[in-house]
C-alpha cells in the first residue's frame, strides 16, 4: 500500500491528493466563469478582473500608494496604473498628491465604490445561494480559498 503523495507547501506529515487539488482548481476556475456570466447585467458598474481586485484591496486597506497596491497584489505597476485609470474614469477611485513636491500619489475608494462592491457582493451571494448545497459550511471554505490565494500571491511576488 502506498502513502498518498504529499503536495509541496502542505504541513509536514499532511497528505493531499494531487488529483483532488487539480479538481479543486478546475472547479474554482469554472465557478468564477459561471459567476461572471450570471451577473453580466446586474445593477452595478462593470469592472475588469484587475479593477475588481484593486478596488477590493483598496476597500480593505483604505488610502494607499499605487506602488504599494502593486506590491501587495503581486501585479506589475503598469497593470495597476491601467486599472486605477479605469476606476477613476468610473468615479470609483480618487487620487490625491501625497508629498509636498507633488510627485507622490495616494488613491482611495469613493463612496460609489463601496456601493458598487456591496451590490456586486450581494449579487455573488444571490447567485451562489441559488445553487450551493444546503449543508455547505461556507466560512471555512472561503477562509481556505483566501489563504491559498494569499500564499500564491506571495509566492509570485517572491519568485518575481
Amino acid at each position: 500500500m502506498h502513502d498518498a503523495p504529499t503536495t509541496p507547501g502542505t504541513a509536514a506529515g499532511s497528505t493531499i491528493d494531487p488529483e483532488a487539488l487539480a479538481d479543486l482548481a478546475g472547479a474554482v476556475v469554472a465557478l468564477a466563469r459561471e459567476i461572471e456570466f450570471q451577473h453580466e447585467h446586474a445593477d452595478y458598474i462593470p469592472l475588469t478582473q484587475t479593477e475588481r481586485l484593486v478596488l477590493a484591496t483598496l476597500d480593505r486597506r483604505g488610502e494607499t500608494a499605487p506602488s504599494a497596491l502593486a506590491e501587495q497584489l503581486g501585479l506589475k505597476r503598469s497593470n495597476v496604473s491601467i486599472a486605477l485609470r479605469g476606476l477613476e474614469a468610473k468615479a470609483l477611485v480618487a487620487r490625491r498628491r501625497s508629498s509636498p513636491d507633488g510627485r507622490g500619489v495616494l488613491v482611495r475608494p469613493t463612496p460609489l465604490a463601496a456601493q458598487n462592491l456591496e451590490r456586486l457582493r450581494a449579487r455573488w451571494a444571490e447567485v451562489l445561494a441559488a445553487v450551493a448545497p444546503q449543508a455547505l459550511d461556507t466560512a471555512p471554505v472561503a477562509a481556505s480559498l483566501q489563504e491559498m490565494t494569499r500564499a500564491l500571491v506571495e509566492r509570485r511576488r517572491t519568485q518575481g
